[in-house]
């Protein structure tokens, strides 16, 4: 009996038992219970996006459609940027609401990625109506925008404005989920900040998008290594010298994972495959250090000798060549160090510095795995628990796992920052709360508006606006 009694347990903990009965529910018509149980199976598994892909189209049929766009554009922006038919949702939402602009942009980009979708032909014929009774622009526009996002990022990180850079990414990936090189660049950040959950969930995305992405796959090898799961490490190392490449970027991206992790007999072993196709001066160069440093002085020599002819045209890369002469001249490679001398001649020539491959940018994030982590979880006055306690009270189904420590990390820096932010008035809790979690919804690019929050959490604007000037938050 005790058996069984376990066995019903572990079946009611789960989440497809949730799900199914959610399922169940809503063939009976019973919308509510549908949603509670669809809510449970996806608390019990927060990676299935079908849970919540399902939940959001709950939301939906129960008059909630910002709620339900929410979802929808979560799935898209974190988890599957593949999963096209949340644009078919977030359309008839936005139409719902009353956004002809947004239902507009929705309906094309569910034409424009899935065109033999199963409502493609419906959608079809609401563009056509909506542009033509409400005076709205097509063409994809969404493509351009996205781009235009990416390159604002590019332009705010030659200016050291980090923060600015990932707005302008996240726009970037809000217009067009599909954009891999506006992820992968959030990606290069998020390590650079030792984010290294968040990093991992976008690198899933990308490679759901394109599963053998190089940079992508690249990335993820840092990742794993700044997250010791050496073993991994190891097992792609071995695997990215033999993806496809298809131009020289992919190449040059490569490579520079392989010098970072001081793979150079597989280094060689790449150039040599390319380096009929792909023969420009840096590509030689390093092929020529690998062979040096390998001892292969034959092979270097031939190389030098083309080399040299170059040379003369400019006096730093005529002393570099001098210099690595010495090194096959007196058979000593102890003083070598590819890495530094991949970094010399990159700038020797002047190579571009591009984010998929420029070596100073990966020796940063490589030598923050030297770095410990700052793991101290910040401590707020006892006083404040019921704050992070309402927070979490009304937390949405997108926020993620671990949202309660980073309420708890943005409440301590509201009072850091700004000083005492509560009284005896048991109403300031609530209020402080709602003022959190839209903190949090604009730090994760989350869209929730304030009157939302308002009426969630039965409060003024009037309270709500006067502590977020306190906090002199926007």
């Amino acid at each position: 009996m005790k058996n069984n009694l376990l066995s019903i347990d572990e079946y009611r903990n789960n989440p497809e038992f949730y799900f199914y009965k959610g399922l169940r529910c809503a063939n009976k018509r019973n919308l509510n219970d549908a949603y509670k149980n669809l809510v449970k199976a996806a608390e019990l598994s927060p990676d299935n996006m079908e849970y919540k892909f399902n939940i959001a189209c709950f939301l939906s049929e129960m008059q909630r459609p910002r709620e339900a766009n929410r979802i929808f554009m979560d799935i898209l922006l974190h988890y599957d940027p593949t999963m096209h038919d949340c644009y078919f949702g977030m359309g008839c939402n936005s139409f719902e609401l009353g956004d002809m602009k947004k239902a507009a942009e929705y309906f094309e980009k569910y034409i424009y990625f899935e065109s033999d979708g199963e409502f493609s032909e419906e959608v079809s014929e609401m563009i056509f109506y909506l542009k033509l009774y409400n005076d709205i622009a097509g063409d994809n526009r969404f493509l351009k925008l996205s781009q235009t996002n990416l390159k604002k990022a590019h332009k705010n990180l030659l200016n050291n404005k980090t923060e600015e850079a990932v707005s302008e990414l996240y726009k970037a990936i809000a217009f067009n989920p599909m954009n891999t090189d506006a992820r992968n660049l959030l990606i290069l950040i998020l390590l650079e900040q030792q984010n290294y959950k968040r990093a991992s969930n976008f690198i899933a995305t990308v490679t759901n998008i394109y599963s053998d992405d190089i940079w992508a796959n690249s990335l993820k090898i840092y990742n794993l290594y700044h997250t010791r799961k050496y073993s991994r490490v190891e097992k792609l190392l071995k695997i990215l010298p033999y993806r496809s490449i298809y131009n020289r970027k992919d190449l040059l991206c490569i490579a520079t994972t392989l010098i970072m992790f001081n793979k150079i007999n597989e280094l060689i072993n790449l150039l040599e495959t390319y380096i009929v196709e792909y023969s420009d001066l840096l590509i030689c160069s390093l092929l020529l250090i690998g062979y040096i440093s390998t001892r292969n002085y034959s092979k270097a020599t031939s190389i030098l000798k083309n080399l040299q002819s170059i040379s003369i045209l400019d006096t730093n890369f005529s002393n570099w060549i001098k210099k690595v002469s010495g090194f096959i001249k007196y058979d000593d490679t102890s003083e070598i160090s590819v890495l530094e001398e991949y970094k010399e001649i990159f700038r020797i020539i002047g190579e571009p510095e591009d984010y998929m491959y420029s070596p100073f940018k990966y020796i940063k994030i490589f030598e923050n795995a030297s770095k410990p982590r700052q793991r101290t979880v910040k401590k707020i006055p006892k006083k404040y628990n019921s704050v992070v306690e309402c927070v979490v009270l009304h937390k949405e189904i997108m926020y993620v796992s671990e949202y309660e420590k980073e309420i708890i990390q943005i409440l301590y820096n509201a009072i850091y920052h700004t000083g005492e932010l509560l009284t005896d008035n048991e109403k300031d809790i609530v209020v402080l709360s709602a003022a959190i979690e839209y903190i949090y919804c604009k730090e994760n690019f989350i869209r929730m508006e304030k009157e939302e929050l308002i009426q969630k959490y039965g409060i003024s604007s009037v309270a709500f606006n006067k502590v977020l000037k306190k906090i002199k938050y926007k």
